[in-house]
């Protein structure tokens, strides 16, 4: 297959999977627990239990389906070009060596601008608080771009030292995601055309 055309599929596939994962959230937000026998007035199962669970899933979801992309994405570009350099032999961040990889390595004009790498950063790292310090930013290395990113982003929040996530928010989220890998898309196509 023409690197052009698995561009253009792989784009088309992530716009799709992204769309998939907002209508699932949307609808699981939707659904409607009894309450627990022992809750006290004004408590339910979900919201005091598993205080946005699911909010905190897709989010994680969101950065596994991004590591993904920089995966297959760098992976084309390279068989494309014929570089024997795959872009996790370089070091630094995913995000890091995407950028570098697919400018530095495969010549590709500039993927993303430096608002949207900052607001990327601060998703990451938002996810890595989730999984890493079960979205607590206290003693987590990177509060400040945490910090920075809830001021950025409206409804991302850090309330009594954890972060809050709202289902808008969620969805913001998930158009950083689409909007960035459509740019590195765009932009590798211009190189491999999908037309032959």
């Amino acid at each position: 297959m023409y690197p052009g055309l698995q561009l253009f599929v792989n784009l088309v596939d992530l716009d799709c999977h992204i769309q998939d994962l907002k209508l699932v959230l949307r609808k699981t937000e939707e659904i409607e627990f009894p309450e627990h026998d022992e809750a006290n007035d004004g408590e339910s199962l979900i919201a005091d239990i598993f205080p946005d669970i699911t909010r905190k899933g897709f989010i994680v979801t969101l950065l596994i389906a991004l590591d993904d992309q920089f995966k297959i994405f760098c992976d084309i570009l390279r068989d494309a070009n014929g570089h024997k350099l795959k872009w996790n032999d370089l070091k630094g961040s995913a995000l890091e060596r995407f950028i570098v990889y697919s400018e530095k390595v495969c010549g590709l004009k500039s993927v993303c601008d430096n608002s949207t790498r900052q607001l990327l950063e601060g998703l990451i790292e938002v996810r890595n608080c989730i999984v890493h310090n079960n979205s607590s930013i206290g003693g987590f290395s990177k509060t400040k771009v945490i910090e920075r990113f809830s001021k950025q982003m409206q409804g991302v929040d850090i309330k009594d030292g954890y972060i809050s996530i709202n289902l808008l928010a969620c969805n913001n989220c998930a158009d950083i995601i689409l909007r960035f890998m459509e740019n590195a898309y765009r932009t590798a196509l211009e190189v491999f055309p999908y037309e032959h």
